[in-house]
């Protein structure tokens, strides 16, 4: 028979459990104000396809780590590891979505995400690193692998003195499951050739030399200067839609751009032709820091408004917003006797959130390095 003194003395002599260690806060986005209820009431809108946000967290001049979110309210970022753990490794690094990934290159590392299941490996690195590289994504629409499709990377600052940024500078990732990235020929508009005074003075960035605008064929895999003389593509009915951020203003831009057969010479010819843009009553657009598109007509913007900390120049938590629109109509003015496009553009949607990481600074100026849908 144990004695109630007895079990007292057991139960002192026992070790108490480690406690568990509670899990790191992440960085979160917590919705501050819910949208546009009353505009949207009785309506039922389309369903908009998930848009996913790229982060960069260090100091602005060389950012070394990256962590992705999806734009929805309480969702959680997901730090992405094969962004850089060392000074300086995650630098120069561009973002894509291929399929139903996110891809990453940089100057050393590379990382395929899959939101899906939050799972993350490395990629084929790129033999000879670009610095930002433009990455163009062409999804495989032809029951390929899932997620997969072609990834091309051209350089953004060709140069002609080792070790970033020389030649060859364009590449084509076949498809995600291969691991090695395959050479394609330069734009036009990159000196492959350089005379010989060139050669002793080399120039610092060699896309200075020409100007113009060149078309790749995917299927022959040529380039051919189509225009003497950066858009975002809409996905609206015709395909032939762009939107950017207009120089003159703060406002958006619309064109409608073709490639097709002169009359006159015969060959292939780039026609760019700007819409007028007419905006909806009680509408105004804010382009912001970053265009998405949405597909279907229909695009949004990000506005990033941050507060650093004045002795450390880092931040800690920011606001986003985030506001849709759509093309209603694409109509022709004839009343001047020439064809004069119109688009009318109204708002959708607005959606403010507050970003706050406890763990990792962001970078000051607050920003997302890419933002796109799936």
């Amino acid at each position: 028979m144990v004695t109630p003194d007895k079990k007292r003395r057991k139960k002192l002599a026992e070790p108490e459990p480690t406690p568990t260690p509670a899990p790191a806060p992440v960085p979160r986005l917590l919705r501050v104000r819910p949208g546009n209820k009353k505009k949207n009431k009785g309506a039922s809108p389309e369903k908009q396809p998930p848009v996913y946000m790229v982060l960069a967290h260090g100091v602005e001049e060389e950012p070394t780590t990256h962590s992705v979110i999806e734009v929805a309210a309480g969702a959680a970022a997901r730090r992405l590891l094969n962004t850089g753990s060392g000074r300086g490794r995650g630098r120069g690094m561009s973002f894509a979505a291929v399929g139903t990934r996110i891809v990453g290159v940089g100057v050393e590392l590379t990382t395929v995400y899959d939101p899906e299941t939050s799972t993350e490996r490395g990629g084929p690195r790129l033999i000879f690193p670009k610095v930002n590289s433009v990455l163009i994504s062409i999804s495989d629409d032809g029951g390929g692998v899932v997620g997969g499709g072609k990834l091309y990377a051209l350089s953004r600052t060709p140069a002609v003195v080792r070790p970033l940024d020389f030649e060859p500078w364009f590449f084509v990732l076949d498809d995600l499951s291969h691991t090695v990235w395959r050479q394609l020929p330069s734009p036009p508009l990159f000196p492959c050739r350089l005379n010989p005074l060139e050669f002793l003075d080399p120039p610092r960035c060699a896309s200075r030399h020409h100007n113009g605008t060149c078309a790749f064929d995917m299927d022959t895999e040529q380039w051919e200067m189509v225009h003497d003389g950066q858009a975002l593509p809409l996905g609206s009915d015709d395909h032939r839609c762009f939107v950017a951020v207009a120089a003159a203003a703060a406002n958006v831009a619309v064109y409608r751009m073709e490639v097709g057969i002169s009359a006159v010479t015969g060959k292939k010819e780039l026609t760019i032709v700007e819409l007028r843009v007419v905006v909806a009553s009680n509408c105004r657009i804010v382009p912001g820091n970053l265009l998405c598109a949405m597909g279907k007509g229909s695009f949004a913007s990000f506005e990033f408004r941050s507060v650093a900390d004045a002795s450390m120049g880092k931040v800690g938590k920011a606001r986003i917003v985030h506001r849709t629109y759509s093309l209603v109509e694409i109509t022709t003015d004839t009343d001047d006797g020439e064809d004069d496009w119109v688009v009318m553009v109204k708002k959708q949607d607005r959606q403010v959130y507050k970003l706050r990481d406890r763990q990792a600074y962001l970078a000051h100026p607050c920003r997302a390095v890419a933002v796109f849908t799936m």
